[in-house]
């Protein structure tokens, strides 16, 4: 399990992941850095009077990131099929993750607020 200890290895691992793809997987680094931008955002403004709604928006941008990582390896999927598939699903990534299904009421969490 790959451990982050600091936001620039969190970042730089997504980034090798995408390289490491190779060529064909090049477009999907637009995706990455639209993410990664997007939670550079979100960490800046968060607070402890913004925490409650921005840390949703954290988790569905971490989800976003584990999602591209996994879809990477199937190479069947066109990249936009691959952004379309995380698009759709990274609401209900960490549910799935934890062995819920769709259709099961989760526990009360933060992880399970994804915006």
């Amino acid at each position: 399990m790959t451990e982050f200890m600091t936001k620039q290895d969190y970042k730089n691992y997504f980034k090798t992941t995408i390289e490491d793809a190779g060529k064909e997987r090049e477009p999907l680094a637009a995706y990455l850095n639209e993410q990664l931008d997007k939670l550079e955002q979100l960490t800046a403004k968060i607070s402890q009077e913004t925490f409650w709604a921005i840390f949703p928006e954290i988790l569905g941008v971490d989800a976003k990131l584990a999602l591209l990582v996994e879809l990477l390896l199937f190479d069947d999927f066109t990249n936009k099929e691959i952004i379309q598939m995380i698009e759709n699903d990274y609401k209900s990534y960490f549910k799935e993750l934890c062995g819920y299904d769709l259709k099961t009421k989760t526990k009360p969490s933060m992880v399970f607020t994804i915006i």
